[in-house]
């Protein structure tokens, strides 16, 4: 089967067992950067590194000149035909601000690429404007409601922060277990900005 047939429902896959019996398909490594300019938080940039089975469909449906890497055809047929179908389940990214949960999220400057074996998607997400995370906490949780994709932060540098010059922030990773997932199955991994 082609994967953008699979993706066409935002990778909402049937899960026949139900929860008890029911794992992933596809797993991704997260990692996530907090941008920072002048003094504010900007935005976000995220990277997910696909499993290998998973990598290799993607390899196969849109390496269509089979040289190894993702030109910008193919880069652009995947954002549209792949990523592109995920706005519906947030593009797995749970962005809370003061509190209150980011429904319309806009990334940008999709790109795909390969590397030994495995592909990663990468974007950005931009603010709706500037903020103090200090004023206005900031959380944010990577994970498919469906638990079709499990996403989990990497294990090596999973919390970046790029532009916070005076060092008044860092990132807390915990696991939220107040707030499972998939019928209380699933535990999230939380990303806190801390600051001073």
């Amino acid at each position: 089967m082609k994967l953008r047939r699979v993706f066409a429902s935002g990778l909402a896959l049937v899960l026949a067992s139900g929860p008890a019996a029911a794992h992933p398909d596809i797993t991704m490594e997260c990692r996530v950067l907090f941008n920072f300019e002048s003094g504010k938080l900007t935005g976000l940039g995220e990277a997910w590194t696909f499993d290998a089975a998973f990598s290799e469909q993607l390899v196969a449906d849109y390496d269509e000149d089979h040289d190894g890497t993702f030109d910008d055809v193919e880069s652009g047929a995947m954002e549209r035909e792949v990523f592109g179908n995920l706005a519906g389940i947030h593009y797995y990214t749970f962005l809370t601000i003061a509190d209150r949960e980011q429904a319309d999220l806009k990334p940008f400057g999709f790109r795909a690429r390969q590397e030994g074996g495995l592909v990663t998607f990468a974007f950005g997400i931009k603010l709706p404007e500037p903020l103090d995370p200090a004023l206005y906490p900031v959380r944010v949780e990577l994970k498919d409601p469906e638990f079709a994709v499990y996403a989990v932060l990497s294990g090596d540098q999973p919390a970046l922060l790029r532009g916070d010059a005076g060092g008044h922030c860092r990132a807390a990773i915990r696991d939220d277990r107040e707030n499972p997932y998939f019928d209380g199955t699933v535990i999230p991994q939380e990303i806190r900005l801390v600051c001073s």
